[in-house]
């Protein structure tokens, strides 16, 4: 799509100052680690040396790790064509209003840390296949950085496609369990606005196509957005996928997450559960009768407190 116009380099790795800038006067301030190259030379192109390593800033992997023991934290994912000084201002707008929204919970915040996870997604708005090698590489990085990290309880939000760095991430740690390596799982995964196929539970049919069944065993409890008015899912992913978005009305079928879900149970001897929900978000939603939950775009989906609070309840 768009072919004629040449994609954009994505920007290095956000320096400790741009991370300090964009995290001061915040109650709880963010970590940031990620798997942009150091230099914008490094993400020419999709480089699995480069953009499958995770990399911390202000602070060493190792640091991080041990800081995160027994914690819970909370990471977000962005989504496609965020360079990295506006990954940092959504992972800002996101963790602000997650934030307030445990305290109206009752939950100690002390005991929670918040990661934001950037990825070289910005390749420009006319080159979403170039992001998606991006991220299929970014995914090896983010099941880097979760595997054996200790923490407590870890719940992962997505926008948009960053859906599809979450998914290859919890599809790896799900075939290093189903081979019985020592592993995680990863608590709870909230996609919001997700820009990856409908089918993508689904083993895939052709050697291109992005589809990760695995996650199921990487993921304790998914829950998976949709809006039917969401503009971005209902026209330029469709036109470019030639398929409907998961973020637009679900899964295209509920069997594969069914079947998935009886093989973890079974796989695991009974010790493992994998349980998933549709939310539907559309102004026309069966369910969801508050107007405030309603997703009308694609950045639609954190802007009311009410939003905030309906995903705490599905990401503790």
């Amino acid at each position: 799509m768009g072919k004629h116009v040449l994609p954009q380099t994505p920007k290095p790795m956000p320096t400790p100052a741009q991370l300090a800038a964009a995290t001061a006067g915040m109650a709880r301030p963010f970590a940031l680690a990620g798997c942009r190259g150091e230099t914008a030379a490094q993400n020419k192109e999709p480089d699995f040396g480069v953009h499958g390593t995770p990399r911390a800033v202000g602070e060493t992997l190792e640091a991080l790790r041990a800081r995160l023991q027994g914690r819970e934290l909370h990471v977000f994912v962005h989504g496609y064509n965020l360079s990295a000084q506006e990954s940092l201002r959504s992972g800002h707008d996101f963790f602000a209003r997650l934030q307030a929204a445990l305290v109206r919970d009752g939950v100690d915040t002390a005991t929670v840390d918040y990661l934001l996870f950037t990825w070289p997604g910005d390749t420009g708005t006319l080159h979403f296949d170039n992001a998606q090698a991006y991220a299929q590489h970014s995914g090896v990085a983010l099941f880097q950085l979760l595997h054996g990290l200790g923490a407590r309880h870890v719940a992962v939000t997505t926008h948009s496609l960053g859906a599809h760095v979450a998914l290859r991430a919890a599809a790896i740690l799900g075939e290093r369990g189903f081979h019985h390596r020592p592993t995680n799982r990863i608590d709870r995964v909230l996609l919001l606005g997700a820009s990856v196929e409908d089918d993508v539970f689904e083993r895939p049919q052709r050697q291109e196509e992005y589809h990760f069944p695995e996650a199921a065993f990487g993921i304790r409890q998914l829950h998976i957005s949709a809006s039917r008015a969401d503009d971005v899912l209902s026209g330029p992913f469709r036109i470019n996928e030639s398929d409907a978005a998961l973020g637009m009305a679900g899964p295209e079928s509920m069997t594969p997450l069914q079947s998935l879900a009886r093989r973890v149970r079974e796989l695991s001897g009974g010790s493992e559960d994998f349980s998933f929900e549709l939310h539907d978000f559309s102004p026309s939603s069966a369910t969801i009768m508050n107007p405030a939950l309603h997703v009308r775009s694609h950045a639609d989906y954190w802007r009311q407190a009410e939003q905030l609070d309906y995903y705490v309840d599905r990401l503790r």
